[in-house]
């Protein structure tokens, strides 16, 4: 494409970059770290960067390549750069690190000895393959448990580690070791990836196929890698071997916001990127646009405390704004109803209840504010539950659909044997699945074979021929339907005859899931999707990515890690105490992992635009033990002026009084009577 091709369209955007923003943008060729603190629009300089080098460079888009941790990022990415540089910015290929390392394994992935069509392991399906593992091992879950197994497993990978390279460890006798070759030689028999893998084997191929090594690091001209703090040893490893050649890559990242370290991410990637690319340019964007001055003023000093850090220091671009406060309350359900007062004045003010947000580092924290909410009249929400594609019916109904399209693997047809019932007990599960394997065949030819000969299959076999039957006749309507016959195969399979048999509204529930699916894959197929694409990009879809609140006026209840990427008018931070932030295992561990801790504060923070609050109680329950936690070490030596303290009677009325039995009871407290019941005084 021809330098300048885009002309004024791209001239008036990039004038309005800051100085900084500027300078990272039109840096030249060669390794560039972009050091971005909190709210210093840093996906506007990566697109604006991505729009320099095709209009103003020469750069064909097709080119460059600009990777993500989210899907969500991948999207609004090539969104933004499409509103900036119009039709060229189609060829730019964006994803995540596992999307684009699937790109690469589709084409070289036999040299590892998978199929060309091999499918990705989402982590639902992964976890009830190592529990059978397990199993049929004769391995208990107390024993071994297949979260721990699936968590070993994955940090072997993380590190780069193939079964052979990962260090010898047992577990009550268990070799860990054996399990994760054992499991390996399974994926390579179902013809599954598991995310690890996506990473892992991409890195074997860089490693050790010069042939497709060569390919991968010649297809691109230009590497942009967003949140760089976040990548850990694999990732880093398959960025180092794929840009070696041509060296033009460039991160942008916040070493600040580094808050992954428990699975895997390494901060020091992003603190010695100087030191693994010679020469690297070093750029900083330090003017924050997201919050007042107030509020940075209390990051930069919570932030300033932390040992090993690039030098920076965020800048407000804003007014001086509320000094934050800190709720003192005496214990955790006043602290709940103090936070709950605070929020109602502020909506009060004007402001919408999805504007407002309370973060905490534990999930535990969440049931106390949501029951003080509900019985405030505030309308609240807890994100961070079970994803959309991980719900059971999404993954039932995915399942019956690459049965239709001939793309489902073992695992697929397994789950939905006796969904609905069909009479195939465990049992008879294992007799099909045997009878799949002896055939040597993919489960969709299988299925084939029994619609037109069941005769002589074991019995639990011949149940499945009437479904086998309706697969092949669907197959050949299934191209004149929008949604690729999803919906018709769940009303004839019988699937949401099963579903009916809920009642009224469970069927409503599912029903709109379901709904919901079939929309998403027709807007799939309608732009040129083919369902073996759709089944894997859900595959990748983490439960983290899911929507927070859109088109939802309720207050969203959070951990601090979800929170990360996001902002709102108020937030709270609740339980700043020793032993929940920082994590008690944190402190026991101390080092990197206190260290790791401070910054997680630091970006709950960094979340608010206007108002901030962090609330402690001086009591905390914890199961039947009474905890007396003393304040977080992060604000005990803090600058005069940055944190307002707050008395938790100036938002629940009159001081505590004593009660007739002993207890404290103060005006806006939560108590239980035993005939009239909870009420709020």
């Amino acid at each position: 494409m021809a330098r300048g091709g885009f002309g004024s369209r791209f001239d008036g955007p990039i004038v309005r970059l800051n100085p900084e923003q500027l300078r990272a943008v039109t840096a030249g060729d060669g390794p560039q770290l972009i050091l971005a603190g909190a709210g210093s629009g840093k996906t506007r300089t990566i697109v604006h960067r991505i729009g320099h080098l095709i209009a103003e460079r020469g750069v064909a888009p097709h080119r460059i390549l600009a990777v993500t941790f989210t899907n969500k990022s991948a999207r609004e990415l090539s969104q933004r750069l499409e509103g900036l540089i119009g039709d060229g910015a189609g060829g730019v290929v964006a994803g995540t690190f596992h999307a684009v390392s699937l790109r690469f394994l589709r084409r070289f992935g036999e040299l590892l000895g998978y199929g060309r069509d091999a499918r990705v392991l989402d982590g639902a399906d992964r976890q009830q393959l190592l529990t059978r593992m397990l199993r049929a091992g004769g391995i208990p879950p107390d024993r071994l448990h297949p979260s721990f197994l699936g968590w070993w497993i994955d940090q072997c990978k993380n590190r780069g580690e193939v079964w052979a390279e990962a260090r010898p460890e047992q577990v009550n006798g268990v070799d860990l070791r054996a399990l994760y070759r054992a499991y390996q030689e399974e994926l390579i028999r179902i013809d599954r990836m598991d995310f690890g893998d996506l990473l892992l084997n991409c890195v074997l191929l860089l490693r050790h196929h010069e042939q497709a090594a060569a390919w991968m690091r010649a297809r691109f001209d230009h590497v942009l890698v967003d949140e760089y703090q976040d990548t850990n040893p694999v990732q880093h490893e398959w960025l180092l071997r794929l840009c070696r050649d041509h060296r033009n890559l460039t991160v942008v990242g916040d070493d600040d916001q580094s808050i992954y370290g428990w699975r895997g991410a390494d901060v020091g990637h992003i603190l010695s990127f100087a030191r693994h690319w010679p020469g690297a340019g070093v750029h900083r964007l330090e003017r924050n646009y997201r919050s007042t001055a107030a509020v940075l003023a209390l990051a930069n000093a919570v932030i300033a405390g932390s040992a090993e850090r690039h030098e920076k220091r965020l800048r407000p671009v804003r007014g001086a704004g509320v000094t934050p406060q800190l709720l003192d309350c005496s214990g955790d359900r006043e602290e709940a109803a103090a936070v709950a007062a605070m929020l109602r004045r502020r909506r009060a003010e004007g402001v919408a209840w999805s504007e407002m947000a309370v973060l905490y580092r534990v999930h535990r924290q969440a049931q106390l504010f949501e029951r003080a909410f509900r019985m405030a009249g505030i309308p609240c929400r807890i994100v961070g539950g079970v994803g959309f594609f991980e719900r059971k019916e999404v993954k039932d109904a995915l399942a019956y659909w690459a049965l239709l399209h001939r793309c489902a693997d073992s695992l697929q047809l397994r789950r939905i044997l006796n969904t609905p019932r069909r009479g195939i007990g465990e049992k008879g599960g294992a007799v099909v699945l045997e009878a799949l394997r002896a055939s040597g065949l993919r489960p969709a030819e299988w299925l084939d074979l029994l619609a037109d000969r069941p005769e002589g299959l074991p019995a639990p076999c011949r149940r499945l021929a009437p479904l086998a039957a309706l697969l092949v006749r669907l197959r050949t309507q299934a191209e004149g339907m929008k949604d690729g016959g999803l919906w018709a195969l769940l009303e004839e399979s019988g699937y949401l005859a099963s579903l009916r048999a809920l009642g009224e509204v469970e069927y409503g529930t599912r029903e709109e899931l379901l709904r919901s699916l079939s929309a998403a894959v027709v807007d799939a197929l309608g732009a040129g999707m083919d369902p073996a694409a759709f089944l894997d990009d859900a595959a990748l879809m983490q439960s983290g990515e899911e929507p927070v609140g859109e088109g939802e006026d309720a207050v969203s209840l959070m951990s601090l890690h979800r929170a990360k990427g996001l902002e709102f008018d108020t937030v709270c931070i609740a339980g700043v105490e020793e032993g929940l932030l920082p994590h008690q295992r944190a402190v026991d561990e101390g080092g990197a992992a206190l260290e790791e801790e401070r910054r997680l504060l630091y970006v709950g923070i960094t979340r608010a635009k206007n108002r901030l609050l962090l609330s402690r109680a001086r009591r905390r329950r914890l199961f039947r033990d009474e905890l007396h936690p003393r304040l977080s070490r992060f604000l005990t030596a803090l600058p005069e002026g940055r944190l307002q303290r707050v008395p938790e009677e100036e938002l629940l009325g009159a001081p505590a009084v004593e009660g007739a039995a002993g207890s404290p009871i103060g005006v806006g407290m939560q108590v239980r009577h035993p005939s009239f019941g909870e009420g709020v005084v």
